[in-house]
Order: structure tokens, then sequence, then C-alpha cells
């Protein structure tokens, strides 16, 4: 239901939260046939080499990334959220203050997105707040869906956030990252757990991150996935 485009309504075919969730959703059962992307092969890391971008593609074992004239340490427990079963693993280390600020308004877009799965679609409100162009109509319809067919997505769900990549022209940013799906469950409208076992897995996936009017970065795209298990939360 993430990213480059699954979604969580599309239970009876591919579909993934705005990818991932979208994805695994179908009639009955979850299957990642037709869900991943080339464009996010296994263990594959976007190149500054020749292309002018700017990356930050090593992990911080401890989840603790300070950027210069930065408000403080932004940290994986500080971006993560208990309530929702929400949890980061591990950001990049050194980050300069553009690439925590996009650090930042991925995970609000994608904590708005789990939250709206979680709730079964039901609150729209934060869609536009966090996303833009194509992803924020589709996430809306795919909400409507959810809502008429009644379905919901349990968490916890773990995300390991391991490269910011800046364009060039410091237009657009890539964010790679690990979705742990392992622990997510998806219920049918009569409350059913109709989570396939042999389908929950670990994703790598890519999300495309603009600027927006207001300072705050804004989820462009749907995620672009990789093979299953191919990547991992730590």
């Amino acid at each position: 239901m993430r990213n480059a485009a699954i979604r969580p309504a599309d239970w009876t075919g591919a579909g993934r939260r705005a990818t991932v969730l979208g994805c695994l959703l179908l009639a009955g059962s979850l299957a990642f046939a037709g869900c991943s992307s080339n464009s996010s092969k296994p263990g594959a890391k976007a190149s500054a080499s020749g292309s002018g971008t700017v990356s930050s593609s090593t992990p911080e074992p401890s989840g603790v990334v300070t950027a210069s004239g930065s408000a403080g340490p932004v940290t994986a427990d500080s971006l993560s959220d208990p309530q929702l079963g929400y949890t980061v693993t591990t950001i990049p280390a050194g980050l300069d203050v553009s690439q925590v600020k996009i650090l930042q308004d991925f995970v609000a877009y994608d904590q708005m997105s789990w939250t709206l799965w979680v709730g079964g679609g039901q609150d729209v409100s934060k869609v536009t707040t966090v996303t833009t162009g194509n992803l924020q109509q589709q996430l809306t319809n795919d909400a409507a869906d959810m809502r008429s067919k009644g379905q919901k997505v349990r968490t916890p769900v773990r995300v390991a956030v391991s490269e910011i990549v800046m364009s060039a022209d410091g237009q657009s940013a890539t964010v790679s990252y690990c979705v742990d799906m392992t622990q997510v469950s998806f219920i049918d409208a009569q409350g059913k757990d109709v989570t396939d076992p042999a389908n929950k897995a670990q994703i790598p996936a890519k999300n495309t991150m603009v600027p927006g009017s207001d300072g705050r970065w804004l989820a462009s795209e749907e995620e672009e996935t990789g093979e299953p298990n191919s990547c991992s939360v730590g």
C-alpha cells in the first residue's frame, strides 16, 4: 500500500498501501505476484557517481543523527510511534540538515498511511498534508475502498531507513528503506485474519519525496518495491 503502488483496498488484484500493503492484499489471501519492481533490486543502492546526487547510505546502528543547524538529534526511537505499532529500527548516519528534514517528513507520511490502513480508511484528513500528485488521490480512493469493504490492517510494523539521496537540482529525493511485514495482519469485513503466513516478509522499497510550498517534503509517488526478504530491518 505504499509508494510504487500497491493498494490495500485492492483485495481482488495486485494493489500496496500506496505499495507494500496494497500489493499484498488480495481476496482471502496475500500475494506478491506482480508487486515487485525491477527498479528496486535486492541490495541495490542509489549511486551518486556521475549523477550529481548527494547520498547517505551508511546505517547508524545506534539510530542517532545530528545535523548541523538542526533542533537536535534525530533518533530511530524519536521517529517511532509505539501507539501505532510503528518502529524505526535504523536510520542513516551523516545526514545533513536537508536530509534530516526529508527523513522526518518521510516518516510522517509513512506513519499517516499506516494509521489510515489500521483505521480501515476512516480518517483521510491528513492525506493532503503529507502527499501530493497522483499518490494523494490514490490513497484517498484506496481508503474509500477499505471503508466500503470493512477491511483493516493490524501492526506492529518495523522500518529500517538505509539511504536518502537528493537529486542534483534539489527538487526531489529518494528514500530507501526495508519494511518488516512479518507481524502485520490483514483483517476482512468479518473480522477474520486472512493473512497468508507464507507471504509475511521483509520488503525493500523506495519512495520519492518532493518539496512542498510550505517547506515540508511530500511523498509524490507510490513505492517501488524489490524482492521479498532481500533486505533486513536488523
